[in-house]
């Protein structure tokens, strides 16, 4: 996942207002944990969310993709970046916010790595902070078959890129072919995205088992809704 697109990942996704998304999420923040001071972005990607919330809270980003990662330096060289898996990460420090955003929960697939992953988010929070995951789509809301097709176009960069959404078991499977111009040439890859499909029941379960009191806004920060709760 994003091993050939993390140079073009933020143009593949230019449509997202990491902005207004991370204003909202401050708000959030402000109105149940407005102690808090520090925050880690668990699968930051890029480090678009890391560019504005730097400016509030003292934060750190962890992501598997050294890809991403490689981007996220360059935008965020002040803050720390990790690399790490998200269902088994050890960090030195424990925060006053853990959140994971736009849907990058899904990534681990099984409802046996979705315990082990917010467990595991818990584990690096401090008491009475506050954990905030935006889901990826439940199984009844997922759609099987549809094409999907999105296109860039920028003076330098053209990106054509086009999928048919599969269902593989409990997964949501994404074929992704990719047609990407610059001005050194056209080349064409795939690169396969593959996504767990919770319940609302078993992300609920996940996040209460490990001492969460569960909220739940249907609109979230892109509107994929958002689950947050502080730990006790």
């Amino acid at each position: 996942m994003f091993t050939k697109t993390a140079e073009y990942y933020d143009a593949l996704y230019h449509f997202k207002d990491y902005k207004e998304a991370c204003s909202a999420l401050y708000d959030l923040i402000q109105r149940h944990a407005p102690q808090a001071k520090s925050l880690l972005d668990v699968a930051c990607g890029t480090g678009k969310h890391l560019e504005y919330l730097q400016h509030q809270y003292a934060c750190a980003g962890l992501d598997l993709n050294p890809e991403l990662l490689a981007v996220a330096h360059k935008r965020c060289p002040n803050v720390a970046l990790h690399q790490g898996d998200m269902t088994d990460f050890r960090l030195p420090h424990t925060f006053d916010v853990v959140v994971c955003l736009f849907s990058s929960i899904g990534y681990v697939q099984t409802v046996e790595n979705l315990r082990k992953t917010v467990a595991c988010f818990a584990q690096h929070l401090n008491p009475g902070g506050l954990l905030v995951i935006e889901p990826w789509i439940t199984p009844e809301r997922y759609w099987v078959d549809r094409i999907t097709a999105n296109f860039i176009d920028q003076p330098n960069l053209k990106i054509a890129w086009m999928y048919t959404s599969q269902l593989r078991g409990l997964t949501s499977v994404f074929d992704i072919n990719y047609l990407v111009g610059t001005s050194e040439g056209v080349e064409s890859f795939t690169e396969s995205h593959v996504m767990g499909l919770w319940t609302d029941a078993e992300y609920r379960e996940a996040i209460e088992a490990v001492g969460v009191a569960v909220h739940y806004n249907d609109q979230g920060l892109f509107g994929r809704g958002m689950y947050y709760g502080i730990k006790h």
